[in-house]
């Protein structure tokens, strides 16, 4: 990477691409001033109550990532915090550049600003209400470098339902996902309710069976979709694509608890088993169904009797990535900027690294 750049001086040709063109352009790796972006504990919750159990997720993502970031050579960080929150207690976020956000100015003007002053942004949101498509699209209009999926392949997967269609035509195993007023197979046994673009556990139910499902999904207004229940281990994949190659970095085994109905994500084991051919063919399948899912992005499936079975993908930063440090002593982010480089991505050690468990009740590893 280049020295860093003098304030207010920017790169002409890492800003001077047009990123609107097909969105598939990768730019030359002068970025050196990038943006964090975490949605939750950034300022995009403006007006509203913050969840605590939220923000603590999120800052287990943020403080991994800008740690990460700030290791590498040459680069200056910033990050976005709400003015209602203090700074998460922890020295990695040390030299980190932070953007205040106040109720005096919109988080939509906010984020411009932010995304203005940076060569690169690296936008961690939900998809929920398009939150995460609209910051993407903010880089790219700006014309600044945008470290994750395209505003397309966002879009798409963003839909359950859209995604459940795409990677059936693939020929990729997933859950079956339907709609209100579509016919329904008569599939025994629980069934899950959940928004068509939530972000993890959030308004997910599980009910006794596909007549409840069907009651479930009301009038329509929410965009709720129901799946059956796939029995065996709920697990994710976390990987990264630069158009040509992709990396699965780790395999993780999530620990869902489930209280009158409700779900909740309450610990993750990030690398808890060998990445197979087989899985990585998945990834790889997947890259391929979705044009523009680049970057960083996750896999949720479930390890069915038969073979994974994909629930959603997430285009973004996941849970997982906060523990991918300890467990494989890598610098991820290190990858992903290769991978927006479209540059070979890093050769790593044959070292399986080790499970890390990753909490949510308040501390990272237990």
């Amino acid at each position: 990477m280049r020295a860093i750049a003098e304030a207010g001086v920017h790169d002409q040709a890492a800003h001077q691409v047009d990123h609107r063109d097909h969105l598939e352009i990768w730019v030359s790796l002068n970025v050196v001033r990038i943006h964090v972006f975490e949605f939750i504990g950034g300022g995009g919750m403006a007006g509203s109550p913050i969840p605590a159990t939220l923000v603590r997720e999120g800052d287990l993502m943020l403080t991994a990532l800008v740690a990460d970031l700030l290791e590498l050579s040459g680069v200056q960080v910033s990050l976005a915090r709400d003015a209602r929150l203090a700074l998460p207690i922890d020295p990695r976020l040390r030299g980190a550049q932070v953007f205040w956000r106040g109720p005096d100015v919109a988080p939509s003007e906010a984020l411009a600003r932010e995304i203005e002053a940076a060569d690169a942004t690296w936008p961690i949101a939900p998809e929920t209400g398009g939150e995460l498509e609209r910051a993407a699209r903010a880089v790219v209009g700006a014309g600044r470098q945008l470290l994750g999926a395209r505003p397309h392949a966002i879009r798409l997967a963003a839909s359950k339902y859209a995604t459940t269609q795409r990677l059936r035509r693939a020929g990729i195993e997933v859950a079956p996902c339907y709609r209100r007023g579509q016919p329904w197979p008569d599939i025994q046994g629980p069934w899950v309710v959940k928004p068509d673009d939530g972000a993890g556990c959030i308004g997910m139910r599980v009910v006794r069976g596909r007549r409840e499902a069907a009651a479930a999904l009301g009038d329509g207004v929410q965009r709720l979709i129901a799946q059956p229940w796939i029995p065996g281990d709920a697990m994710s994949l976390c990987a990264i694509a630069n158009g040509r190659h992709v990396e699965v970095l780790s395999v993780n085994r999530q620990h869902l608890e489930q209280t009158d109905g409700t779900m909740q994500l309450a610990a993750i084991d990030v690398n808890c088993e060998p990445v197979t051919q087989v899985l990585t063919a998945l990834a790889e399948r997947v890259v391929c169904a979705i044009p523009g899912l680049a970057g960083y992005f996750g896999i949720d499936y479930v390890q069915a009797a038969t073979g994974p079975v994909v629930i959603e993908v997430n285009p973004r930063l996941t849970s997982s990535y906060a523990g991918l440090r300890a467990a494989l002593g890598l610098n991820v982010a290190e990858y992903v900027l290769a991978a927006a480089n479209g540059q070979p991505l890093p050769v790593r050690s044959g070292h399986p690294g080790r499970p890390i468990r990753l909490t949510f009740d308040g501390h990272a590893f237990r």
